[in-house]
C-alpha cells in the first residue's frame, strides 16, 4: 500500500470518527482517552483538549468506573465487547442510556487500543420503559377485574391469562402459555366451536357453555381483532343451577296441581256424594251399610295422599337447612341393608357391596339412607320369581372429583323405553302385580337433587335394573 492510499485511508477514517452521531472514544489499556469525537465533547459540553490524556474516570460517576475498567479489559484481551448501560456522564446535562461497543484495535497481532463506540438510545430505552409500564398497567387491570381474561393468537394459542383463568379452568399459566386452547377446553366442546366460530367470522360472541374439567358453567364474551381473540368469562354455575331449581320446583308444582285435580279430586268426590246418599236411605238398609264403607275407603285414600305430600313438602322445606358432612357411603348402605335384612333372608337374596370403607361423600346422612332404602326395598318388591334375588351396590371416587354410585339388580325390570319421562314422577308405577304407590323413586330422585346429584336408570323386562347416581 503506497503513501497516497494510506492517507486516504486515514483521511476517510478521521471522517467517520468525526462526523459519526455516535459517541467514540479511543483508550489505551490504562483508560486513557487518547482521541474523542465531536460527539462525546459535545455531550459533556468540553474542549478535546481538555478531554485527550485523560482518565475516563474523570468523566464517569464512581459506581461505574470500576464497570468500565473491566470492560476495557476484557476488549484489550482481543473481545469486542458489547453491553448496555445508563451513563451521568460529568459535565453531561442529562444521564443517557448507552448501547456501548468495544472495538480492540490489533497492530501485528497485538492491542494497541480500544474503541469505543456508544449510541444513545435513551429514546428507545424510554419507549421500552413506557410499554413495559402500560403492559403493567394493563396486567394490573386485567388481574383486578373480577372476569376471567385471556388472549389467543391468530392460531387460537393462549399468550395470557389471568389469575381468575387459572383459578376457574384449574390450569396455570405456564402449562398453557403458548398452548392451543383445544387442549385445553377440548376439540369438541361447545368452548371451542363458539371460539373457533368467532375467529373465522370475525363477530363478536356470546354464549354459555358448561368446561367439563371442574363442570361450572360459564358465560363467555369473545371478542376478535385482526391478530388475536380477546375473551372474558365469569362462572356462572350457580344462575344456571338456580334456573334449573326454578325449573325443578316449577314441574312439581305442575305435578302437585294433576294431585290436586286427580288424586284428591276423585276421592273426595266420592266422600261427597257417598255423604249425600246416607241422608237419603235408611240407616238399617244394606245400601247404607255399604255406603258407609265406601266412604271410610274414600277417606282412607284421601288420607295417603295427604300424608304423601307431607312427606314431599317436608321434605321440600328442609333442604339446605341441615348442613351436609363427611359421609362413609359403606355404612350408610350397610345400615340400610340391615334393616331390610328379614325379609332379604326371607327372599333368599343376595346383596353384594364394592365400596371401599374408606370412601366418603359430602352429603346429608338422612337422605342417603332414604335412598338406599327405596332403592333396596324396590329391589325386593320387584325381584324375579325364577331366580333368587341379587343386588350390588358399587361406588368409585372421579378424578376430577364426586362419587359415582351404582345400585343394580336382577329382578324383573320394566319397560324403560314405554316408562319414558315417568320414571321418577310420582304416583307413576310401572308393576301391576305388586302393591305400591308410585312414590319411593321421587323421593329417591328428590334427594339426589337436594344434594346436588344426578339419578339416571337403565332396565329392562325379565333383565334387571341399574340406577346410576352421581353425588358431588
Amino acid at each position: 500500500m503506497d503513501l497516497a492510499q494510506l492517507m486516504e485511508n486515514e483521511q476517510r477514517f478521521r471522517a467517520l470518527f468525526e462526523n459519526n452521531p455516535d459517541l467514540m472514544l479511543f483508550q489505551n489499556r490504562a483508560g486513557i482517552i487518547l482521541d474523542a469525537n465531536p460527539a462525546f465533547l459535545a455531550l459533556i459540553h468540553a474542549e478535546k483538549e481538555a478531554v485527550v490524556g485523560q482518565s475516563i474516570d474523570e468523566f464517569l460517576p464512581p459506581e461505574l468506573r470500576a464497570m468500565f475498567a473491566r470492560k476495557l479489559a476484557e476488549a484489550f484481551e482481543g473481545h469486542k465487547v458489547k453491553f448496555d448501560v445508563e451513563v451521568g456522564f460529568i459535565g453531561a446535562d442529562r444521564p443517557v442510556w448507552l448501547s456501548c461497543t468495544k472495538v480492540p484495535l490489533l497492530v501485528d497481532g497485538s492491542v494497541t487500543g480500544v474503541h469505543l463506540v456508544a449510541r444513545d438510545v435513551t429514546e428507545l430505552f424510554a419507549s421500552h420503559r413506557t410499554i413495559q409500564e402500560q403492559a403493567h398497567r394493563l396486567n394490573t387491570i386485567f388481574e383486578s377485574i373480577t372476569d376471567a381474561f385471556f388472549l389467543l393468537d391468530d392460531k387460537l394459542r393462549f399468550t395470557y391469562v389471568n389469575g381468575e383463568v387459572e383459578r376457574l379452568l384449574n390450569v396455570s399459566r405456564p402449562e398453557v402459555l403458548n398452548v392451543p386452547i383445544e387442549a385445553v377446553v377440548g376439540e369438541g366442546s361447545d368452548f371451542y366451536k363458539y371460539l373457533k366460530r368467532a375467529q373465522a367470522s370475525g363477530q363478536a360472541a356470546h354464549f354459555e357453555a358448561v368446561y367439563a374439567k371442574t363442570n361450572r358453567w360459564l358465560e363467555v364474551k369473545a371478542f376478535p381483532s385482526e391478530q388475536q381473540l380477546s375473551v372474558y368469562f365469569a362462572d356462572i354455575t350457580e344462575k344456571v343451577r338456580s334456573q334449573e331449581d326454578m325449573y325443578r320446583q316449577h314441574r312439581d308444582l305442575q305435578q302437585f296441581t294433576y294431585i290436586v285435580s286427580h288424586n284428591l279430586r276423585a276421592p273426595l268426590a266420592n266422600a261427597l256424594g257417598l255423604v249425600d246418599l246416607l241422608g237419603s236411605v235408611p240407616a238399617d238398609s244394606p245400601d247404607h251399610t255399604l255406603a258407609l264403607s265406601n266412604l271410610k275407603t274414600s277417606v282412607q285414600q284421601l288420607d295417603v295422599v295427604l300424608r304423601d305430600m307431607n312427606t314431599i313438602l317436608s321434605i321440600r322445606d328442609q333442604q339446605g337447612i341441615t348442613e351436609p358432612e363427611m359421609v362413609p357411603l359403606a355404612d350408610v348402605v350397610n345400615q340400610a341393608s340391615l334393616n331390610l335384612r328379614e325379609p332379604m333372608q326371607q327372599y333368599r337374596g343376595e346383596l353384594l357391596l364394592n365400596i371401599a370403607p374408606e370412601l366418603r361423600v359430602r352429603a346429608n346422612r338422612a337422605y342417603l339412607y332414604s335412598i338406599f332404602f327405596n332403592l333396596l326395598s324396590n329391589a325386593m318388591k320387584y325381584r324375579a320369581e325364577s331366580r333368587p334375588l341379587r343386588v350390588e351396590v358399587s361406588a368409585r371416587a372421579r378424578p376430577e372429583g364426586g362419587v359415582d354410585v351404582v345400585v343394580a339388580d336382577n329382578g324383573s325390570g320394566f319397560d324403560l323405553e314405554r316408562a319414558g319421562a315417568d320414571v321418577f314422577r310420582l304416583y307413576k308405577r310401572f308393576h301391576t302385580a305388586q302393591a305400591g304407590r308410585g312414590i319411593g323413586l321421587y323421593l329417591v330422585k328428590t334427594h339426589v337433587e337436594a344434594m346436588a346429584g344426578t339419578i339416571d336408570v337403565t332396565s329392562a323386562v325379565d333383565a334387571g335394573t341399574q340406577f346410576h347416581i352421581y353425588l358431588p
